[in-house]
């Protein structure tokens, strides 16, 4: 009995079925390293929301914050420049924005302070002061909430050109379509510049424990922050 054509079908099959195998695999050690990043971004967002709650809310502590807390995701780097490269991935693939206070809080409630020399939302005696909303309570102007993205290059072969382009229409499309969410979100090309990388994002929310300063000057010079 004549074999070939069976055979010769079974590597047909098989040259079908191998690129997608193998683009299968690659995407999931693609995934692991994306989720092993996440994780590392949640408690480096944590120690920035924690440092700017003790420092008034700016931008160079919740950097030092960052800085600290994705120190240990690039333990492939050796150790005498391992903080450098932290620090480098920090000034140019991260964006921080400050959900709150918002400009609006400050407005609100900012005052003069004799003790910092500049206006700052007062974070004493917040229990006996008024809970009326304008547009918040001062009490929720004294939660300091960031939202961190982070533009995580990508190392898969094959996977990071889609992996790339999805995250790039996700940004753009966030941004374009929904009026409220673009606030507190930024196109592709704010948080990655020229690397072709995936966006991860996280949250952070801390109580102030001391007085948040304005830090819109900051925002305003082309810094790594957003303050909507």
């Amino acid at each position: 009995m004549n074999r070939r054509p069976q055979s010769a079908q079974a590597m047909v099959e098989f040259l079908i079925i191998i690129p997608v195998l193998i683009l299968l695999i690659f995407g999931a050690a693609q995934a692991a390293l994306i989720y092993s990043a996440k994780n590392g971004l949640n408690y480096a967002t944590f120690q920035a929301a924690r440092l700017g709650a003790m420092n008034h809310a700016q931008y160079s502590d919740m950097r030092r914050g960052l800085t600290r807390g994705m120190y240990p995701m690039f333990s492939q780097y050796p150790q005498q420049d391992r903080m450098q490269h932290t620090a480098s991935e920090v000034d140019n693939f991260i964006l921080i924005t400050r959900i709150s206070p918002d400009q609006a809080s400050f407005g609100a409630f900012a005052e003069a302070s004799d003790a910092l020399g500049v206006d700052a939302i007062p974070n004493d005696n917040l229990m006996f002061r008024s809970t009326q909303q304008s547009p918040v309570s001062i009490q929720d102007a004294n939660l300091l909430k960031i939202r961190v993205q982070y533009c995580m290059r990508l190392i898969v072969p094959m996977v990071e050109h889609i992996l790339s382009s999805a995250s790039r229409f996700n940004a753009d499309q966030t941004v374009g379509s929904f009026s409220e969410v673009s606030k507190l979100s930024a196109d592709y090309s704010s948080v990655c510049a020229a690397r072709n990388g995936f966006i991860i994002t996280s949250e952070a929310t801390v109580r102030m424990q001391s007085a948040a300063i304005n830090d819109a000057d900051y925002c305003s010079t082309g810094a790594r922050m957003r303050c909507p």
